[in-house]
């Protein structure tokens, strides 16, 4: 059996409250819980990793194995890369007392894992876990790398788990021997974190016609392009053919103003007006409404309050009774923005696979190319997947929609058709996330610690 020995650090902004930074809670046979589920049961379970969890709760226990020359792992997740390097929240200023290395490194009694790392007894990972953790990268990693400098670590003994598309050029892009793995947690998350489709027994059903061409869940409506969407399947008149949740807040100020924000430009501001009155009238949602939403949240201690939390008896029919996915991911107009974030697959996807559905990812540029990249398969050409490689985010939502109206244009029968034709990709798909993807993660991310 092998020994880790961890001194797991949640690493957040200044002004969280009641304090910034603590040690991530041993829940090893808790129950799962995507935030702090990294070291889970559940998750060495899968690469049969026999594993002793040694959770160091002080620089006291750090120095006792140091004393002892035994090895153990600092290993940091943090929830922007800013935070890391001390940026202060209120004035955008960087403050050597605000960051990482000053509040745990700084201190002469603490010097000594500094040479530790040195001499490779102890081992420095970060981790970019969650969404938008990395997009601040192209705006500080030279003052990370400073800092690394500053307190005598070299690169090389530095080690960054990310997810995002392209991690091949992160070493060239931002000129560093700093060593990134990719590691989807959110991917592998959400298998054992909420209830996935229950399709697989219906998908031997070649004779059942399903209700509705496709589905689409969406709850932080205020992203630009899921408003473009919503307003594409309405002005389109395809709402009906669909099962759309889409959580329209019309008793908020601050909703509204995001919601004219996001349209006026794209269209002009009459046509967004009739928009929000429809919609006023006409909520749109597959199993839950707002309310239920919120409430569901509440008594299942639910972290984003996202339709991807919630798997019931609604949930499931949509599935078995869609033909495509229409999956909008967390960015898309970003790609226009110079120097912003690369983009990344996140939980959403496992949806799909689960559920032998064929999607359109309304994302940045290269999502489905990763995929690819990652081992799965896609589908073009019955589904034109040029969109894909089209930077700008105008263009290539228009090609989207393209395809979108193509799909919904056809009869039942042929959408039937079209989706079986596809059928060899899903099987593929589905046994490639859980017999290499899941277990390849998790062993590559296992890996890269030391043990006793």
């Amino acid at each position: 059996m092998k020994t880790l020995n961890i001194f797991p650090i949640d690493w957040n902004s200044p002004d969280c409250l009641p304090e910034r930074t603590w040690t991530i809670p041993n829940e090893r046979e808790d129950n799962f819980n995507w935030i702090t589920g990294m070291f889970h049961e559940t998750i060495t379970s899968k690469i049969n990793l026999d594993l002793n969890y040694n959770q160091l709760e002080d620089i006291n226990q750090i120095k006792k194995l140091s004393d002892k020359n035994i090895p153990y792992n600092i290993f940091v997740k943090f929830y922007q890369f800013r935070h890391l390097v001390g940026v202060d929240v209120d004035n955008e200023t960087i403050k050597d007392e605000l960051s990482f290395f000053y509040h745990y490194l700084k201190d002469d009694k603490s010097k000594f894992i500094i040479n530790d790392i040195k001499l490779g007894k102890c081992k420095l990972i970060f981790a970019s876990l969650t969404e938008f953790s990395n997009e601040d990268y192209h705006m500080y990693f030279d003052n990370f790398k400073s800092l690394l400098k500053q307190y005598d670590i070299l690169e090389e003994n530095v080690l960054i788990f990310d997810y995002q598309n392209n991690m091949e050029t992160l070493n060239e892009k931002y000129e560093t021997n700093i060593k990134f793995k990719y590691y989807n947690w959110l991917m592998v998350a959400w298998q054992h974190y909420t209830k996935l489709p229950d399709t697989k027994s219906n998908f031997k059903n070649k004779d059942y016609i399903r209700d509705k061409y496709y589905m689409t869940l969406n709850k932080s409506v205020t992203k630009q392009h899921r408003l473009y969407l919503m307003y594409f399947l309405w002005n389109s008149n395809l709402l009906d053919k669909g099962f759309v949740s889409f959580f329209h807040k019309k008793d908020s100020e601050k909703y509204k103003e995001q919601f004219f924000d996001g349209l006026v430009g794209r269209l002009n501001k009459s046509e967004v007006q009739k928009f929000y009155n429809w919609l006023n009238n006409n909520p749109l949602y597959v199993d839950v409404n707002w309310q239920e939403l919120k409430e569901y949240s509440q008594n299942n201690q639910m972290h984003s309050s996202a339709p991807n939390e919630i798997f019931i008896d609604k949930t499931d029919n949509a599935y078995k009774n869609s033909y495509f996915n229409i999956l909008t991911e967390s960015s898309f107009v970003e790609s226009d923005i110079e120097g912003s974030l690369d983009f990344y697959l996140n939980e959403r996807n496992v949806f799909p696979i689960n559920a032998f559905q064929p999607y359109i990812a309304v994302n940045g540029q290269g999502h489905m190319n990763e995929l690819k990249k990652l081992g799965f398969k896609t589908f073009h050409p019955y589904i034109d997947e040029s969109y894909d490689e089209e930077v700008s985010a105008n263009e290539r939502f228009s090609m989207i929609e393209t395809e979108i109206d193509k799909l919904c244009s056809m009869s039942k029968q042929e959408i039937h058709d079209w989706y079986w034709s596809m059928e060899e990709v899903y099987k593929h798909n589905y046994n490639h996330l859980h017999n290499v993807f899941y277990p390849t993660q998790i062993k590559g991310f296992f890996d890269e610690f030391i043990f006793e």
